[in-house]
């Protein structure tokens, strides 16, 4: 079968059930390590419950993740967790949950992965927020006090 046709066979049934966060709806990226228990206490031992160089490559992951292409206002760490806060008009890849989620996952492994110098991976998914008040009490944004 010629690449094409394969090509257009397959797009039907990989995006028959592609899920998309509705218009007006806040997205929260929100990232874990995977098996990072084991990766900080037996595979690179850092030191607890604090280590600087760990803090640092979050951080530094995190960055990454805000200078991707999407349009991400506010971004926390905490542990081997990040949050992401994407603006609310965002329309990267037409806000479809599969493809912000692979994204969003291979860049945080990739990243880390470079500066820890061993494969370490993450998972994401995305929380779909209704309102600006839930998230500004989720600590996520300060309501704009002009």
């Amino acid at each position: 079968m010629q690449f094409e046709a394969l090509d257009r066979v397959m797009r039907v049934y990989e995006t028959a059930h592609d899920h998309r966060v509705l218009p007006g709806l806040w997205m929260v990226a929100r990232l874990d390590g995977r098996s990072f228990t084991r990766l900080v206490r037996e595979v690179y031992p850092f030191e607890a419950p604090f280590d600087p160089r760990f803090r640092d490559m979050m951080l530094a992951t995190t960055r990454h993740l805000m200078d991707c292409g999407c349009n991400v206002i506010y971004a926390t760490t905490h542990s081997d967790e990040i949050s992401l806060l994407f603006h609310q008009g965002e329309d990267s890849f037409g806000r479809t949950l599969r493809k912000l989620l692979s994204i969003l996952a291979g860049e945080a492994s990739a990243a880390f992965s470079l500066q820890l110098g061993l494969i370490a991976t993450f998972d994401a998914r995305i929380a779909q927020l209704p309102s600006e008040q839930l998230v500004i009490d989720l600590g996520l944004v300060r309501k704009y006090q002009g």
